[in-house]
């Protein structure tokens, strides 16, 4: 019976804790990190534990510094003070910068600078860094100090942001946060604005998906500790979303909501993105004009067995007939997972409508050579281009290629 008793002991002690709050005691604010940034607009995140007492502070770069307005941040009625403002009013097209106080006093940590996009629909030049697979206890994180030295405009994470693999809020918020310490990650996100995606890892677990009982609970800590534009659709939750870049579209698609079993049998009833995302996915790719279409997701078309999508065959094909069929232009594909960084291109034979390049860009903080990826794209000239680079972690150049958006035409 005294056996009995401990046991039953044990396991409400573990409940408790379980269910306790994200932290005991205060800890030191996390970010802050600039989220979307449109052509007015800017949302910008900064973390301070349970304590209250925000004000964010910005300016246009070049403007004096008594030009500065600031943004008190509501506390929240419970759980952690996470500001997370919309600045809106900006100019296209212009560097801003930026400054957190917490309780009256600031440091320099919690400053940063942004550029707002180009109109929308404009003709113009940017830089891209595509990122995915990191821990924050890894032996080497310098890779963030060469993608910060390439000057971004922004960035896409593309999954396994960190290694929770838990649907538990207080697990994934305390890997966030612990990733966010890193200081050599935290100078890139509070200065390049930051896209993500998440992938199995930082989802639910190695390979999981759909069946996952528990994720909207991740969906829910996902869109908290990330400030992607509106995401999911109308009766649709997930994690998917729109960007614009001026004349560029990116859709990056969640490949874990309504994933399939990746053990289930590989014909038309399994699902990748399940048949809402892809009737969304479908309903934007045919309405964009812009001249580079890219799609995202975490996971690779086929380096890498099981968890790809040419094991989804029935999502895979029905986007590449989407393409085919509305003789859409420009695609790009974006991809993550692999630990290493590839340029891959998949035959017109094999795709029914031009070649198509996949950059594979994984392991920046989780792999052997630390490499990520970077798209220089220039629609301002007659034909508009998109120069791919894969560098690796100590700066040098790995790999690289070029794309015409004419040769990206279905003919």
């Amino acid at each position: 019976m005294q056996t009995r008793t401990l046991a039953a002991l044990l396991i409400l002690l573990v409940a408790a804790l379980l269910a306790a709050p994200l932290e005991a005691k205060p800890q030191r604010p996390r970010g802050p990190l600039v989220g979307h940034v449109g052509p007015t607009t800017a949302v910008l995140w900064f973390y301070t534990g349970y304590r209250p007492g925000v004000r964010l502070y910005y300016r246009p770069a070049d403007a004096p510094k008594t030009a500065a307005r600031w943004i008190p941040m509501p506390a929240a009625a419970t759980g952690p003070q996470t500001a997370r403002v919309t600045v809106r009013d900006l100019q296209p097209d212009t560097d801003y910068v930026y400054r957190f106080t917490f309780k009256g006093r600031t440091e320099d940590t919690w400053a940063g600078r942004f550029r707002t996009a180009p109109k929308a629909g404009a003709a113009t030049r940017f830089r891209l860094a595509v990122t995915s697979c990191m821990k924050h206890d890894h032996d080497y994180q310098d890779a963030w100090r060469h993608l910060l030295a390439e000057k971004p405009d922004f960035q896409l994470l593309l999954g396994d942001n960190v290694y929770a693999d838990s649907t538990t809020r207080k697990v994934l918020w305390d890997h966030h946060l612990r990733m966010r310490g890193v200081w050599q990650f935290a100078q890139v996100i509070r200065n390049v604005p930051t896209y993500a995606m998440w992938d199995d890892h930082d989802f639910a677990g190695d390979n999981r998906g759909g069946e996952v009982k528990t994720k909207a609970r991740s969906l829910d800590v996902f869109q908290e500790l990330w400030a992607n534009p509106a995401a999911g659709a109308p009766g649709v939750p997930g994690a998917f979303f729109q960007l614009s870049r001026g004349d560029v579209d990116f859709f990056v698609l969640d490949g874990r909501y309504y994933r399939s079993r990746v053990e289930a049998r590989n014909d038309s009833r399994k699902r990748m993105i399940g048949d809402a995302q892809f009737r969304w996915l479908a309903e934007r790719m045919r309405a964009s004009t812009a001249r580079f279409k890219v799609i995202a997701s975490g996971s690779t078309i086929e380096v890498e067995g099981e968890d790809t999508w040419v094991n989804y065959r029935f999502d895979l094909e029905r986007i590449w007939k989407l393409v085919q069929t509305e003789r859409i232009g420009g695609v790009i594909w974006l991809s993550g997972d692999l630990h290493e960084s590839q340029i891959e291109t998949h035959a017109k034979a094999r795709t029914g409508f031009y070649d198509l390049t996949e950059v594979i860009s994984s392991g920046i903080a989780n792999s052997r050579d630390h490499e990520f990826a970077v798209l220089d794209f220039d629609t301002t000239v007659e034909d508009p281009t998109c120069h791919i680079r894969i560098i690796d972690g100590h700066g040098k150049l790995f790999q690289g290629t070029t794309l015409r958006a004419s040769a990206l035409q279905v003919r």
